[in-house]
């Protein structure tokens, strides 16, 4: 029963004299942002501009090599997972402790599966403007190796993702299928040998960057986004919704497969989907019980306020709104008011089938065989 509608006929008479009957319908309408946003190449072509030079911020010499390209680079605990490349293309990792504490040890991981340790902390970095140098040497190899990196990009680090896209070319389509950039640190430094548990990666520059690239590629090509790995949500939310358009304006479907999932960010680039597929994870039970397709409201921490205490004629919900109306239509608004009821910023909602059907939400659903 509407407990709106029960309480409004429960009050004296004599409170609705004076009160026109449109007013009274307008009490009872659910308010909603507006999808009057504009999204725009220029927009889009200004985030690029702030984001890009972050992936050059950093270069390290390290046996003989120089890494000077930022791949991805992701959070662990409080400290940085950066994945260095080189333009012989070998790739390093490095996870950058607080180096402002004098305890600091930073790790690094080679694409040989070693795994060694340096002194990063402050008596090992020098300053100069806006740069800052790291001369140290590994603990177990002995080896010496240079850092070097811009202070303020290092703060941003973690916005730029750690999701990669591969693309998958067979006669009939174009399948880019997500993996993880830190799998194998996980596996070596971290679980010794196989993570067991749900390891999750980001999206943000490098997601839109790695899309585009594959779109110029294969432009004209069907093409299939498929969740095969755990997608946590997005760094970057700005940008993430423009990796969402360019889902949907190039007609792609989305399919999470059994072996992956979406959370939050991830959630908003498989509803950008023509179709949009789920393959389940487990027969078992309804299909929430497997955590494969996951929404939450969101919270602004500059104005330190939920989304709900912000009006819905903020920027922010209005770009949400018309984000989710031009990847879902009619239903996108309802759609995004119901992640922002569903859990708080910092909780995590299944979607249910129930809740699929109403906002025509997975197309299909795949049993295991």
């Amino acid at each position: 029963m509407n407990i709106k509608l029960l309480t409004l006929l429960t009050v004296p008479m004599v409170t609705l004299a004076g009160v026109s009957s449109d007013s009274m319908f307008k009490s009872l309408v659910k308010d909603k942002p507006k999808a009057d946003y504009v999204f725009s190449a220029q927009e889009r072509a200004e985030l690029l501009a702030e984001r890009l030079p972050i992936l050059s911020s950093m270069q390290l010499t390290y046996e003989g090599q120089t890494y000077s390209k930022i791949k991805y680079a992701d959070e662990y605990g409080r400290d940085t997972l950066v994945q260095l490349e080189s333009v012989s293309g070998k790739t390093v990792t490095l996870m950058i402790d607080d180096m402002s504490d004098a305890d600091a040890r930073c790790l690094i991981y080679s694409d040989k599966n070693e795994l060694d340790s340096f002194d990063c902390g402050p008596k090992k970095i020098a300053v100069s403007s806006n740069k800052s140098l790291v001369e140290s040497q590994t603990q177990l190899g002995m080896k010496t190796l240079r850092l070097e990196y811009h202070q303020e990009a290092l703060e941003y680090l973690t916005m730029i993702g750690s999701t990669i896209l591969t693309p998958i070319v067979t006669p009939a389509e174009v399948k880019i299928k997500t993996s993880f950039a830190f799998d194998d640190f996980y596996n070596d430094a971290v679980c010794g040998g196989h993570c067991q548990q749900r390891i999750e990666s980001t999206l943000g520059v490098t997601t839109f960057t790695q899309l585009q690239t594959i779109v110029d590629q294969y432009q004209g090509t069907p093409m299939t986004m498929v969740f095969d790995s755990h997608i946590g949500g997005s760094a970057d939310d700005d940008i993430n919704m423009y990796t969402g358009l360019l889902i949907k304006d190039n007609n792609m479907n989305t399919l999470v497969t059994e072996n992956g999932s979406v959370f939050s960010g991830g959630t908003d680039l498989f509803a950008a989907g023509n179709k949009r597929t789920l393959e389940r994870a487990s027969d078992v039970g309804r299909i929430e019980m497997a955590q494969q397709i996951g929404v939450h409201s969101w919270f602004d921490d500059d104005l330190k306020k939920s989304a709900k205490q912000i009006p819905y004629t903020d920027e922010s919900h209005r770009k949400q709104a018309t984000y989710f109306t031009r990847v879902m239509g009619d239903k996108g608004i309802d759609f995004y008011l119901f992640t922002l009821d569903s859990a708080p910023a910092q909780g995590a909602h299944w979607i249910t089938k129930y809740e699929s059907d109403k906002y025509d939400f997975i197309n299909e659903i795949i049993d295991q065989p």
